[in-house]
């Protein structure tokens, strides 16, 4: 699909900017004009295939991850800086994004007013397309709320002189209204499900429109809504094709997900991604579609893009069921000789989901080459034993310690620019744990519902069961565990951000002057300890706080309420004074 999709771009662009020749009276033969563009069926479809590049891709991990305190980048990028704090409303990505996202929806508006003219196409196909494009405005409709909360809703083509370009800005209840709605309208006019391997997949569905549907209503605290949109697709609902993908292999199962072992555009047996990015790189050379995510995880000569925090790190269970803090088989609080034992306990005795997304001493398919322990490092250094830090360009560095396993696609690592691994944008195992979300705050949740959600998860990869008897008797809050499952399941997945910002815990994302020394512990980014390092050399200049973990960053800062919107773009209110007045606190 994504050829096509190239394809079409280039399609589109001729369309959009050719022009009639006023003295030939007629449209040009080698040129798609829009007095021609709509008489094919096949040039319609095209036209909502070129939208599918509004979805945002690999983009989305750089996004919900730089706003968020998961896996910082190394160096300041703007996602980053914004989730900072260290902004103002003339930074430029504020800007960058909100035309970027308008000139998407002005794209989509455009088939959306003409797509009836291509008569050839049978009413079926042509709302299908449209039911795609539709699905793509209200995604990009979405970001926008998420980033700016009220934003004006614009559902036509505008021209330089329509009244509507000096629109006011749209409640976000009513464009969070207007996106459910049509998340109902067009599952109809959608076919149920895409099935994994097809040439289709990627596309689409009924079922991604539902999932979505619970995603935006979960957001905008629609609870019911939510746990409806769920209950579509979990068993016993009309839409319930979707499971999770599971080999019976617990120990690889939830890392092949994300990777070519079990990417659904080419593996009909992962049936839980409902929907995502399909990349391509095996196509001819002007169709390749690709990221470059497996080797930003461990780019073998530089630092790292990702780098878990300690926070992360810290936020896996013991196998027990139990925090570390509570938890007796936790083993990384001890002083042990050699110093890097230290390091290797971290690992040891926790939710296997951890050793699947975070690399850990001992695995043995590491692309990085040198690490911290270089010069023990068996050859072809394809076993990884200890962090690395000096940045020698001789193997992947981190600045927190850890390094990303999870949607590193090992084949991938050692090539810049060639990774073709799906990005997952919606996918069943989040279904599940909406629904619990949901559930829980409506005063829903019980042991069953936990059953069926929460533990699923959890028996795919062998950790202990979630009961809430037991968490509530080891003086566990339950709204706190349902938050560290999530994070726990979706960790690089672009969702981080947005998660905070629903249950309102800014705190974590900075410090707040005005909040207790406990909070602003939380918002300082912090890595490993300081004898976890194997060669403590390493770290000679660095920052420790006063327990000995390595602070990478201490400067973000968040202030409620106002750093839960984004300030409107400078730009855009001096274009259009009627989008004032600016979101709280950055008047």
């Amino acid at each position: 699909m994504k050829k096509n999709i190239i394809y079409s771009l280039v399609l589109l662009s001729a369309f959009l900017f050719s022009c009639n020749d006023d003295f030939l009276d007629r449209p040009p033969l080698d040129k798609l004009t829009q007095d021609t563009f709509w008489e094919s069926e096949k040039q319609m479809q095209e036209f909502s295939n070129s939208c599918y590049s509004y979805l945002i891709g690999k983009d989305i991990v750089n996004v919900g991850e730089g706003l968020g305190d998961n896996a910082m980048w190394y160096q300041q990028t703007s996602w980053r800086q914004i989730g900072s704090g260290l902004y103002g409303s003339d930074f430029s990505t504020l800007n960058s994004t909100w035309e970027s996202y308008y000139g998407n929806i002005r794209g989509c508006n455009f088939f959306l007013d003409n797509y009836q003219k291509t008569t050839s196409a049978s009413e079926a196909s042509r709302e299908k397309s449209a039911g795609e494009v539709r699905f793509i405005r209200a995604y990009i409709y979405y970001y926008l709320t998420c980033f700016y909360g009220d934003v004006p809703l614009i559902l036509k083509v505008l021209s330089t002189d329509s009244p509507e370009v000096y629109l006011e800005r749209t409640p976000r209840s009513e464009v969070v209204d207007f996106i459910l709605n049509e998340m109902d309208e067009i599952a109809d006019a959608l076919p149920d499900n895409i099935a994994p391997a097809t040439t289709g997949f990627g596309r689409i569905s009924a079922t991604a429109a539902m999932a979505f549907k619970a995603r935006v209503a979960l957001q905008n605290g629609r609870w019911e809504v939510a746990q409806k949109a769920c209950e579509r697709l979990m068993p016993g609902g009309d839409l319930a094709f979707h499971e999770l993908y599971s080999t019976g292999q617990p120990k690889q199962d939830y890392f092949d997900l994300f990777t070519f072992a079990g990417r659904a555009s080419r593996m009909n047996k992962n049936k839980e991604t409902i929907l995502a990015y399909v990349y391509n790189y095996d196509l001819a050379a002007n169709s390749r579609t690709y990221h470059n995510l497996s080797r930003e995880l461990m780019v073998p000569d530089q630092i790292i893009r990702f780098n878990p925090t300690k926070s992360m790190i810290d936020s896996y269970l013991c196998d027990d069921g139990l925090p570390i803090e509570k938890s007796s088989r936790y083993k990384g609080n001890g002083t042990y000789t050699p110093a890097y034992s230290a390091y290797d306990s971290v690992f040891v005795n926790r939710d296997p989901r951890m050793k699947q997304s975070i690399v850990y001493p001992g695995y043995d398919k590491w692309y990085g080459k040198a690490d911290g322990r270089s010069g023990e490092q068996p050859a072809p250094n394809d076993i990884y034993l200890s962090p690395k830090f000096n940045n020698d360009k001789k193997g992947a560095v981190t600045y927190t310690g850890y390094y990303s396993r999870k949607y590193c696609e090992p084949t991938k690592v050692p090539t810049y620019n060639r990774d073709d691994n799906d990005i997952i944008i919606l996918r069943y195992g989040d279904v599940l744990l909406m629904y619990a979300e949901a559930m829980f705050k409506q005063g829903k949740l019980n042991q069953s519902v936990v059953d069926n959600t929460i533990n699923l998860l959890r028996n795919r990869v062998g950790m202990k069961k979630m009961v809430l008897t037991e968490l509530t008797a080891n003086g566990l809050d339950i709204e706190t565990e349902l938050h560290r499952e999530r994070r726990v399941e979706t960790f690089l997945e672009g969702q981080r951000w947005f998660d905070i910002v629903r249950w309102q815990e800014g705190y974590r994302l900075g410090v707040d002057k005005s909040t207790s020394s406990d909070y602003q512990e939380m918002g300082v980014v912090k890595g490993i300890r300081k004898d976890y390092a194997y060669d403590q050399s390493q770290l000679a200049g660095r920052k420790f706080d006063k327990d000995g973990f390595l602070i990478f960053d201490d400067t973000r800062t968040f202030e409620a309420p106002k750093n839960y919107l984004m300030s409107l773009p400078y730009t855009q209110m001096q274009r259009n004074p009627n989008l004032k007045p600016n979101n709280p606190g950055w008047e």
